[in-house]
This record gives C-alpha cells, sequence and structure tokens, in this order.
C-alpha cells in the first residue's frame, strides 16, 4: 500500500469530474457516444452475443449470423444499427447484442492482456502477498500452454498471445467487448487524453469456465491461509464472481493509466484480489448492479481512505462517460446497461476463442468462414480439440517463435508425428492445409492405427496407395467427411467452415473431444 498520499476532498473529487468533462469539450459525451471513436469504425471485426438477425434497409430479414460468427462492421446506420458485410452480403444488424474488437477502434489504448499467457493474480493476506494459482489451460483467449508472469514484461511479452492485425498493421490482441461498452470506453479515454493520460488494459472478455476456476482457486486459497486474506469488509464474491461476470460476455475491462509508458499511481499493482485494491468502503460500494446510475460524487463520497489521486481521476473519467465501477477493485469498469441487456447469453461465449475467428478489414479475410486455414491454425485447433495437452522439446523451425500463439500446438503435433515440418528448419504456419492434410492431422491423433481400415474408395478421386487414403476412408466410415459427390476433393485447400464442420462430426462420431475447439 502506499501511504502519505494528499487526498483530495469530496468537494475537489466533484470538480474534478465536472473539470474533465469541460476539457473535453460542450456535448462531447454525446458526440462520443454518436460514433466517436479515435480510429475509422469501417473494417472493424464484429461478432454476436446470441444470433443476430440480419436486415435489408426496409427492415425485411434477409438471414441470420450466428453467435460468435465474425462479420466487417462497415459503419453505423442509425442509433439502433450497423451495417455490416457477412459472407459477401451487405445488411444491418441490431448494435445492442454485438462485440467489437476494440483496438480497431481505439487503437492508440496500450492492451497487455496477461490472461492470455497466464495469471498474474495476487492476493494479501495478513502475512504478505501471495500468488493465486491458477491452471487455466486453454481458457484465455489463445493460450499458448506456458503459464509466465508477463507482469512488466512488456519487452518480452511483445507478440505473445497476439495475432496480425490487417486494419491496424501490427500485431495486436483480440479484444471483444460491447458496442456500447467501446463507445464508452472512448469517451473516457478521451478525457483522460485530455489531461495527457492514456488506459492501459490488463483484461477484457474471458471465458466462464475461467471464471469458475478463478473462484474456485480463490477460496481455496482463502481457505488454505485460514480466512487470512486482506478483504478490507467484503467477501471473496465480490472479487471473483462465483457464477457469471461481467467479463465473460465482454462488457467490463481491467484498466490502469499511464503517463507515457508510466502507470500512474494506483492503490495496489493490477490484480491484487484483496482489501488493499478496494474503491468504495463497504457500507456504501456494492455489485455493479448497485451501483448502477450512480453519479461520480457517490463515488466520491465512499472513496476508502487508501485511494490514490489517479484512481479517483480514472474513476471519474469512468463514471462521467457512462461506465459502472466495482466497489472492491479500483481497476474494474464495465457497462452495466450493456450487461443486463446481455447477461443471458453468457453460455454462447463460454469457451469462445475469438482470436481464432477474427476477420480482417480486407476481403478474404482470415478467420471468415469461407476462407483458408492456414497450417498455425489447423494445428492449434486440433490442440485444442484434444485438451491442451502439454508439449516438450525443441522446435528446429525458424518460423515459429515461442511468442506465437501456436507454439506449443506445434511442438505437440511435431512430437506425436502428427505433422511435419514444411522443410528441416521451417513450419509455414501462414501456408494453406488441405482437406487431405487435416483429415490426416485427426487421424493420426483420434485414429486407432491397430484398426482395420479399408481403403476401397468411397471416392473416386482418393486412389488406395495415397498418403492420405486411410486417413479419408476412416473418416468417411465415420461420417466425418461432408462430401455426397463422389469426389473428395483432397487438393483443395481446407476452409474454417469446413474445418469446423470435421471437427464437430468427429465428435459425433463418439470420439472424445475437448470442449475448447472453435
Amino acid at each position: 500500500m502506499r501511504t502519505g498520499k494528499r487526498e483530495y476532498s469530496v468537494f475537489y473529487a466533484i470538480i474534478l469530474a465536472f473539470a474533465v468533462q469541460c476539457l473535453a469539450g460542450a456535448g462531447f459525451l454525446l458526440r462520443a457516444r454518436a460514433d466517436g471513436f479515435s480510429a475509422e469504425l469501417s473494417g472493424t471485426t464484429g461478432w454476436g452475443t446470441t444470433s443476430l438477425a440480419m436486415y435489408q434497409e426496409d427492415m425485411s430479414q434477409i438471414g441470420t449470423i450466428e453467435a460468435k460468427e465474425p462479420f466487417r462492421i462497415l459503419g453505423r446506420y442509425n442509433e439502433n444499427l450497423l451495417q455490416i458485410e457477412y459472407n459477401g452480403t451487405t445488411g444491418y444488424v441490431d448494435i445492442g447484442n454485438v462485440l467489437i474488437n476494440l483496438p480497431d477502434v481505439e487503437p492508440d489504448i496500450i492492451y497487455n492482456l496477461t490472461n492470455t499467457s497466464g495469471s498474474v493474480f495476487t492476493a494479501t493476506t495478513e502475512r504478505g502477498t501471495t500468488n493465486l494459482k491458477l491452471s487455466i489451460f486453454g481458457e484465455q483467449l489463445y493460450y499458448n500452454g506456458d503459464v509466465l508472469d508477463f507482469y512488466d514484461k512488456t519487452s518480452v511479452a511483445d507478440k505473445a498471445g497476439k495475432v496480425w492485425n490487417e486494419k491496424l498493421g501490427r500485431y495486436e490482441f483480440i479484444v471483444p467487448i460491447l458496442f456500447t461498452a467501446a463507445e464508452r470506453i472512448s469517451a473516457a479515454r478521451a478525457m483522460a487524453a485530455a489531461d495527457g493520460f492514456n488506459f492501459k488494459i490488463y483484461d477484457a472478455y474471458r471465458t466462464n469456465t475461467a471464471t469458475h476456476l478463478m473462484s474456485s482457486s480463490f477460496n481455496s486459497l482463502y481457505e488454505q491461509t485460514g480466512g487470512s486474506l486482506v478483504l478490507g469488509g467484503y467477501d471473496t464474491s465480490f472479487f471473483v464472481a462465483s457464477a457469471l461476470s461481467a467479463h465473460n460476455i465482454g462488457c467490463a475491462i481491467d484498466v490502469t493509466m499511464v503517463r507515457g509508458l508510466e502507470e500512474a499511481d494506483m492503490p495496489t499493482k493490477m490484480h491484487v484480489l484483496s482489501g488493499d485494491a478496494v474503491l468504495l468502503n463497504a457500507s456504501g460500494g456494492r455489485m455493479a448492479a448497485d451501483l448502477y446510475g450512480k453519479p461520480y460524487s457517490y463515488y466520491a463520497e465512499n472513496f476508502v481512505a487508501t485511494m490514490t489521486d489517479d484512481a479517483k481521476r480514472m474513476c471519474a473519467y469512468m463514471i462521467e462517460a457512462g461506465m459502472t465501477g466495482l466497489g472492491s477493485e479500483w481497476w474494474h469498469f464495465q457497462d452495466q446497461a450493456g450487461y443486463n441487456r446481455n447477461s443471458g447469453y453468457y453460455s454462447n461465449l463460454a469457451t469462445w476463442y475469438p482470436c481464432r475467428l477474427s476477420v480482417s478489414a480486407g476481403d478474404g479475410a482470415s478467420g471468415s468462414p469461407e476462407t483458408i486455414t492456414t497450417r498455425a491454425d489447423a494445428v492449434y485447433q486440433l490442440w485444442a480439440a484434444a485438451g491442451f495437452p502439454r508439449s516438450e522439446g525443441d522446435l528446429p523451425f525458424t518460423d515459429v517463435s515461442v511468442y506465437d500463439y501456436y507454439y506449443n500446438a506445434v511442438r505437440w503435433a511435431v512430437s506425436k508425428g502428427i505433422i511435419s515440418g514444411s522443410s528441416s528448419s521451417t513450419f509455414s504456419p501462414n501456408d494453406a492445409i488441405t482437406r487431405a492434410g487435416f483429415l490426416n492431422m485427426l487421424y493420426q491423433n483420434f485414429g486407432n492405427p491397430d484398426e482395420a481400415v479399408s481403403v476401397a474408395g468411397a471416392f473416386e478421386d482418393v486412389s488406395a496407395n495415397a498418403w492420405y487414403s486411410i486417413a479419408v476412408q476412416w473418416a468417411a466410415a465415420r461420417g466425418i467427411t461432408e462430401e455426397k459427390s463422389g469426389k473428395f476433393r483432397p487438393a483443395a485447400v481446407l476452409t474454417q467452415r469446413q474445418m469446423h464442420e470435421f471437427l464437430t462430426r468427429t465428435g459425433q462420431a463418439g470420439i472424445s473431444l475437448d470442449a475448447n475447439f472453435l
């Protein structure tokens, strides 16, 4: 805990809230919420929290987009609708159930999503700080298999968990956030920028499975320490949701501020789950549902004595922009209206990995249903379907880095003989994989080598002596292949949709798959 900081009075805090709004200019909040993002909305990736009806301009429905299916946002049509492009068709969807990729519209925010590669959660006890051990294998976005502490190691973590973002022209995290939350975050960041600050986001969307694991781990730590965690008048459920977290539907962020590259002076480091990180007095601070609609003056009246000036300032920005705080954590803010609208859809996103679904700004964007599947993505999907097994050993490939999301997937697949490199020193992760190649991977991992497989021609274009023949016949016998034309097209590139169908049918064939595949 930091001590000796000059405390702002309640009066000064209220004046601060008024001042930051004035600095942004008259009517700023209205403009920001009417699409005042830092970058163009056009080309941004979008997803639905639930099935989205897609309309023509006359509001007649022309189709449905399933939850989590990526589409490209073309612009805002009116207060309630976004114009989008999906599978080559232009239409309109309801804005209230849309998640967007926050870096696409707020590229200057610093993103350091530590949960993509490991846990930095800690808790304060009467004897000091203890680590909260989380074995979240596969529960983060784009988990790469190494539980490492990336806190304050931004140079090491520069690419860990990130993917190439064509709209931004750089590697960046995928940060799904409700559209309405993104508008509010944008408004808050503009206020902060007027005072020389920027935001640094450490957490956003996470799976519901991860929330349950965190809750279990936190309560276990509480029991292991004999209830000695410093909770500041709260109970454990205020720090980690026991069931549904706002993070699970993409309407919450864990955020701090920076001036330049130096983090602002906050009560604790990020993700210290204890009373040291409390925002509001327990008598006045409750869950976000209880704080919804409360003005900044309410927060100012109930700040704990250990709140720093910078933490108060960030809270002012967030609350004035329409976000809602959480009494037990100085870093957590959420779009409570968006939560109320979308909380019933969290099961749709419970095991979702949106960075494997992202759509770039151009045609044929990686991840859209009818575009090609790369070797890296195919290996990662199979690794996920296998339950993220541990991998060991070194890789000889110069084009696969330990910071790539598929690093441990490749290491696992190569060590098991599921796939080999494109040469002795390269893997060619961005090359397309063929339909035959992917089915061979499925067979190598899930097939039984002792099982007799007939190579009698189920397909006229699969010869009995082809290297992939047994794999294709094995898949055909189990209904995994979808072709009914008499041709398999083994050399055709695999699309995202076909990969999903192959994996889904593999599970339907009685082969046990982990729930974490696409």
